[in-house]
């Protein structure tokens, strides 16, 4: 991998607006929030003890628990057709977009997990009326992709001190959002986030200059979002038609704009595909089908797989719109070996009973 990057954020892909300043000494302590739809007004976020996991083992989704009650939050979103909310994680804020055709005025939801505040936002922009892809980016921004076929609108959710949260409306990505995007990666600058797009390659948007740039015909190897590490000094993330569901790997930083213009290649050319690697270890514990699987990023090099199983063959459930599921959290770290090669280590995890209410909504994992 490529000597370490300069970053103007902590070691968190949306930065940490407001928090306190850590001891330099102490590593950061992070919390494994889970968001379910569990009840039949909303959804609930719950945090989950990572530090009390056990070695996992073949038998561990015999022994699985409850979650802790009550929840960190709950969230109550109105019923309707559609009533689904998208979440998104930055510095330590936990953000729920929630639009409706009938309530265009539903105002973006901001969850401080650190200090359990909650921030009314402002409305969701009727340009995102198609379930948005929200793309978190330093400085606790988060982006906001329309996802509509055809359409290319890109918003991005920060801070504006008096203001408060606010939309910002920014240059149209280069690439149909809403049938391409296959993966995103903020870089450790705080202000570039890249995105691949299927049969459009990989592009970046510059937060300073408000500019896009094209990189080349090449996608990054991920599925969804990727983290950067500064242990493994790598974006980190699920691999993107691996054999098995649930496989990690690391890719090398790619240089933002403005670096790669002041190389030799020159800035305009197209530059090669970044090396990117395969963990040896499989590191997925669900069995069977009917899995979903989360990468969540704890920090310094800590990473926690979350997985969903259905219950096939459970006794049918008092509320008819319960579906019963394990909930699978496996915490490991990354390193490379002597001989260069990514290796999961230090593997625990816990298995969880929870329960569904929505065939529209799945789950949501995050490293806080």
């Amino acid at each position: 991998m490529p000597k370490r990057h300069r970053s103007e954020q902590s070691d968190d892909d949306g930065g940490d607006r407001g928090s306190r300043r850590p001891c330099p000494r102490c590593p950061r302590q992070r919390r494994l929030c889970v968001v379910l739809d569990d009840w039949s007004k909303g959804y609930s976020i719950y945090k989950l003890d990572v530090d009390g996991f056990d070695d996992d083992d073949d038998y561990f989704d015999q022994r699985a628990e409850r979650l802790p009650d009550p929840p960190l939050f709950r969230l109550e979103i109105p019923d309707g057709d559609p009533h689904v909310a998208i979440f998104a994680a930055a510095g330590s804020g936990i953000f729920a977009v929630h639009y409706r055709g009938d309530d265009k005025g539903a105002p973006v939801l901001v969850y401080d997990a650190a200090t359990g505040a909650l921030a009314v936002g402002p409305a969701t922009p009727v340009e995102l009326r198609n379930r948005p892809e929200l793309v978190p980016a330093g400085g606790g921004r988060v982006y906001a992709l329309d996802r509509g076929a055809g359409r290319n609108h890109l918003k991005v959710l920060a801070w504006h001190g008096g203001r408060g949260w606010a939309w910002d409306t920014l240059p149209d990505a280069p690439f149909d959002a809403g049938t391409a995007t296959a993966c995103h990666a903020a870089h450790p600058d705080g202000r570039t986030v890249f995105f691949s797009a299927h049969g459009a390659g990989t592009f970046s948007f510059d937060a300073g200059t408000g500019a896009w740039a094209w990189h080349g015909e090449w996608m990054l190897p991920f599925n969804g979002q990727a983290h950067y590490d500064a242990e493994v000094d790598a974006w980190v993330g699920l691999c993107r038609g691996a054999a098995s569901p649930g496989r990690v790997c690391s890719c090398e930083v790619v240089a933002p704009p403005a670096a790669a213009h002041n190389d030799e290649e020159g800035g305009t050319a197209e530059r090669p595909p970044p090396a990117w690697k395969l963990a040896e270890e499989k590191i997925a514990v669900a069995r069977g089908d009917s899995t979903e699987a989360e990468l969540a990023h704890m920090g310094r090099g800590a990473f926690c797989l979350v997985e969903c199983r259905s219950l096939r063959g459970a006794p049918e459930p008092e509320d008819e719109l319960d579906e019963p599921c394990l909930l699978y959290a496996t915490m490991f770290r990354l390193r490379y070996d002597k001989d260069g090669a990514l290796r999961a280590t230090v593997r625990r995890a816990r298995c969880y009973q929870v329960a569904k209410k929505s065939n529209t909504f799945s789950w949501r994992a995050f490293g806080i």
